[in-house]
């Protein structure tokens, strides 16, 4: 007598509660990975989870774009356009904080290197575009320091 396979409709029943027993299981060791993690790092570690770094890299990319834009715009750039470029720099310096810096020790060593020199990067490029006149010489120099960083990857 040959072994019959049971299939997917032999009983519905019994692939759900496996189903529903798998997806369980998943989500407690997820959850239990969370937990190790904070219990074997000091305290002012930062765990950053691979999506939060891809994430913010993507934004800071879309942010030094946009920059790229309103200093292409025109040959002089507005007041408005002004106060455009200081409203991207903050949320770049707001970024750049959500990667970990002020000497926040994280699990990604590369950003752990290079996000305060970052940060002091966007900290000038705000003050001289709020100056009047604005100067946008340190804007091209963050973006050259992306680029800087990134020539490691």
């Amino acid at each position: 007598m040959k072994y019959r396979y049971p299939t997917s409709t032999s009983n519905p029943g019994k692939n759900w509660l496996r189903l529903l027993a798998s997806v369980l299981l998943c989500s407690s060791l997820a959850a239990g990975c969370a937990h190790i993690r904070k219990e074997t790092y000091p305290e002012d570690f930062v765990y950053l989870e691979r999506e939060q770094v891809t994430s913010q890299m993507a934004m800071l990319s879309l942010y030094m774009e946009q920059l790229d834009k309103i200093l292409l715009d025109d040959k002089t750039v507005s007041s408005e356009q002004q106060q455009r470029v200081i409203a991207i720099l903050s949320r770049i310096d707001a970024s750049a904080d959500s990667l970990g810096a002020a000497s926040i020790r994280t699990n990604h060593l590369v950003l752990d290197a290079h996000i305060d020199q970052f940060k002091s990067s966007v900290h000038i490029a705000m003050r001289d575009a709020s100056a009047d006149p604005p100067n946008y010489f340190a804007l091209g120099r963050l973006s050259g320091s992306c680029v800087a960083c990134h020539r490691f990857h």
